[in-house]
């Protein structure tokens, strides 16, 4: 036997007193625990070595991820932090920039399935307190190993039980942005556990910081790009078609001394195309407002808005054109200026599409306060828009899809429009099944409540 360990084994106990016999097994035992405690920190340290991998490896798959949604992103990193902490259940919630909420946004599997709460995100107020607030509070990651000591709340009502609870902050500069928490490990949290969620979910956020500058940078990239071509190629193309009816214009009048009445085309094409050219700058600025933020929002009576839409349409002197529409009184939204915009692009393109010799009849209708909402219903009875073309006509802007504002915001902005007042808009058969007899766009607009003395909007679109 090898004694590097117990060389007092080499001794014959024969010769040994009582006393020495067990002075010696003592010292045995002595450093017996001894090599207990060291293999057990070189197991500590295997175990280390291996979760340091593991989270590694989970950060690289993240890097491959980079292209995913963000949603998946944090999915995935949110199950892995579970998986190295040998948690059970976790969750991650993002912080209001007041830090007067927490909203909460992703799951676990193992917390859905025990869970009677909704899996929506949804807001948990900080001043309610609760297990899930610490590590805002605190300001540093939280380790809870019995929830039942815990001095607060705990869980709201109907969430999966939880009997152990570790959670840390994300920070951005200074500032918390998120929180990562898990929970229902076998054994206590510790150290290495604390370790293991923090450095991943930091590296988490890396990901997401550059994922958002990529993509940030990407689309400033493509609108410059869209807008050089776009003022550039289309102002030029329409400068080109102004300047040569002009010059069949001066030539007629240095041969003949005067224009004729039918030679009037040559100088009403110019003032169209003049006219398209302010539209297309106009509307491109709208679209950079947009973009940049400076369009304040006011309170808008959405009623009085729609009745200006049809007067406008049904004012063509060229058309048959009959507008339904019965205004509905009390129904407000937070907008701005280009929320009229919305609704005139989307009966411009009704009367634009139709046949020209035939009446074009145009029902628009308000649904008020439908689960916070305000809807609008805009129909027609025109040639329609295929199902392949319904889920193209919102598509986020292209060099294609940015022609349209040569004439109007188009479908693609509009849809941008809505989305930034938090609202939706989709479109659909008029007839259910049967694309051909006239298409329904279905805006919905978060109701908003006016703000002045004896009920009026303080102020209106």
């Amino acid at each position: 036997m090898d004694n590097v360990l117990f060389p007092d084994l080499d001794v014959d106990p024969e010769g040994m007193t009582r006393e020495e016999i067990v002075f010696r097994l003592k010292k045995c035992c002595c450093r017996l625990k001894e090599a207990n405690v060291i293999a057990a920190s070189y197991k500590q340290s295997e175990d280390a070595l291996r979760l340091d991998e593991a989270r590694l490896e989970a950060l690289l798959k993240l890097n491959d991820m980079a292209a995913a949604p963000e949603a998946e992103i944090i999915t995935y990193s949110l199950e892995e932090a579970i998986r190295l902490t040998g948690s059970k259940i976790g969750w991650m919630g993002a912080l209001s920039a007041d830090e007067k909420a927490l909203v909460m946004h992703c799951w676990s599997k193992g917390t859905k399935e025990g869970c009677g709460i909704s899996d929506r995100p949804h807001a948990l107020n900080i001043k309610d307190g609760g297990i899930w607030i610490e590590p805002i509070l605190q300001r540093k990651p939280v380790i809870v190993n019995d929830i039942r000591k815990y001095r607060s709340r705990g869980v709201p009502c109907g969430h999966v039980r939880v009997e152990k609870f570790m959670g840390v902050p994300i920070y951005d500069g200074d500032s918390i942005i998120a929180v990562a928490e898990v929970g229902n490990k076998e054994s206590d949290y510790n150290g290495p556990d604390l370790r293991q969620l923090s450095l991943l979910m930091s590296g988490v956020w890396r990901i997401i910081l550059r994922k958002r500058a990529e993509e940030a940078l990407s689309e400033s990239r493509s609108e410059a790009e869209l807008y050089v071509d776009f003022m550039g190629h289309d102002i030029n193309n329409m400068n080109q078609v102004a300047m040569g009816f002009l010059e069949l214009a001066i030539e007629k009048l240095y041969s003949s001394g005067r224009l004729e009445k039918e030679d009037i085309n040559m100088l009403e094409k110019p003032m169209e195309t003049m006219k398209n050219s302010a539209r297309l700058i106009g509307n491109v600025k709208k679209l950079q407002r947009l973009r940049a933020g400076t369009l304040e929002p006011s309170i808008c009576d959405l009623g009085k808005l729609l009745g200006d839409v049809k007067s406008s349409v049904e004012n063509s002197p060229d058309r048959v054109i009959k507008v339904d529409y019965n205004p509905v009184a009390g129904c407000y939204v937070k907008a701005n200026e280009l929320l009229k915009d919305v609704f005139s692009n989307i009966v411009d393109n009704s009367v634009k599409h139709s046949r020209p010799d035939k009446p074009l009849f145009i029902s628009i209708r308000i649904v008020p306060k439908l689960s916070g909402y305000h809807m609008v219903s805009l129909e027609d009875n025109g040639p329609g828009i295929p199902d392949i073309r319904k889920g193209e006509i919102f598509e986020r802007l292209s060099q294609v899809k940015m022609k349209a504002l040569r004439t109007g915001l188009g479908l693609g902005l509009a849809k941008i429009i809505v989305e930034s007042y938090k609202g939706r808009i989709r479109v659909e058969d008029r007839v259910q099944g049967n694309y051909t007899r006239g298409c329904r766009f279905i805006v919905m607009l978060p109701e908003a409540q006016p703000k002045g003395p004896g009920g009026t909007p303080g102020t209106s679109l």
